[in-house]
């Protein structure tokens, strides 16, 4: 068979085994050149092989090269490489690692390609990124691997320039289209078929659906919450305006904008999530401090079905976490709306699988941090941030 047939041939047995990846494995334009090794990938969906030697290659091997290329273009490995200032010297170290990252997601029973690592070989767990199995695996003992400039980013001799129409390859802005309708397509084929990969499902509902960090999230809204507060200025007697100096027998109030009153209300029923608890925590107790406001003037009620009385401490980590019950955290929200010092700010901290108040208070802004994947939405009334394992 002449090696364009047999490219062809292995083309079609990627597509009908992963046809979620054909957008991709047909953009990929076939170039036979002497010079390289076996076969090598640029960033422009061009595949590069010396049809010499591949006699003995048969299209299983050939489809699971191509699946294996597309996917350093999806994954975006050339680019991966840049942002971490990969060194020439640990090229293939690099390689090795993304390579472990691919072969993760293929099918069982299918071969992996020539002289490719996995997770095993690199002393690791499987379904980690590239970047971890670079800096957490050990370097193999055998033969290196050249995936080329597609896994890597550093052109090789054979490379040809980048292209400047669609018949000399595949252009930056139509990879990110190509990208996209792979990503449909997998989660389309995974609500039929139920059999995409774990990995490749989280790349493509990733691509398709970015998740925002809760973190940045979170501070967007505290912020906020504090700058309402804070613009709140009114007159205040206890520092007299420099005009009264003006008026000997007058004492003239100034203008004074206060720092916001915070109260919490954490959720401490049996179903929370300790780690994720103490995640929001910390990233809270961090921000209220740049926000002007300590954490030992904030007012905390712990609350399962029973609101228990106020806590007032420096660090997070010394807070006394009563309850273990079932939750209705309307009676830990009224007590802090009725104690002596009514919050301008309350945070809620909690699951969500809880009771919510019908009203808003109208001097209280309300601030819901959502813990776990599957958490029941707050009320429309409160601003809410979403927190999950990562």
């Amino acid at each position: 068979m002449k090696p364009n047939h047999l490219m062809s041939a292995g083309r079609l047995w990627a597509a009908y085994n992963y046809p979620y990846l054909s957008a991709a494995l047909f953009a990929i334009r076939f170039i036979d050149d002497s010079r390289v090794r076996a076969i090598s990938g640029d960033e422009y969906f061009r595949l590069y092989f010396d049809g010499g030697q591949l006699g003995d290659w048969s299209p299983e091997l050939l489809g699971i090269e191509m699946v294996h290329q597309v996917n350093h273009l999806l994954r975006a490995h050339s680019s991966r490489a840049r942002e971490i200032n990969l060194r020439e010297a640990d090229t293939f170290r690099w390689v090795d690692a993304v390579d472990a990252e691919i072969n993760d997601d293929l099918l069982e029973g299918h071969p992996l390609p020539r002289d490719s690592a996995t997770a095993e070989e690199l002393g690791l767990s499987a379904a980690l990124f590239g970047e971890e199995y670079f800096l957490g695996g050990k370097p193999r003992n055998m033969e290196l691997r050249d995936c080329g400039s597609s896994a890597h980013g550093r052109p090789r001799d054979w490379d040809l320039p980048p292209p400047t129409s669609g018949k000399e390859g595949v252009r930056p802005d139509e990879t990110d289209l190509i990208r996209r309708q792979v990503a449909a397509e997998t989660v389309a084929y995974q609500k039929v078929h139920g059999t995409v990969p774990g990995n490749m499902l989280r790349w493509a509902t990733g691509l398709l659906d970015p998740q925002i960090d809760w973190r940045v999230q979170l501070r967007a809204l505290l912020r906020r919450g504090f700058a309402e507060v804070a613009g709140a200025v009114d007159y205040d007697y206890r520092r007299p305006s420099r005009r009264s100096s003006c008026m000997s027998k007058v004492v003239l109030p100034s203008l004074r904008s206060r720092v916001p009153r915070v109260a919490i209300v954490l959720d401490t029923s049996a179903s929370m999530d300790e780690y994720l608890l103490g995640q929001a925590l910390q990233e809270i107790d961090g921000l209220l401090s740049a926000g002007g406001v300590r954490f030992g003037s904030i007012e905390i009620f712990t609350c399962d079905v029973e609101a228990q009385i106020a806590q007032r401490v420096r660090r997070a980590s010394d807070l006394k976490l009563f309850g273990g019950g079932g939750t209705d955290l309307r009676a830990g929200i009224d007590k802090a709306l009725e104690s002596r010092h009514n919050p301008d700010l309350l945070i809620v901290i909690s699951d969500g699988f809880t009771e919510w108040p019908e009203n808003s208070s109208p001097k209280t802004k309300f601030l819901v941090v959502l813990l776990g994947e599957n958490a029941p939405d707050a009320p429309s009334w409160m601003e809410s941030v979403s927190v999950a394992r990562a």
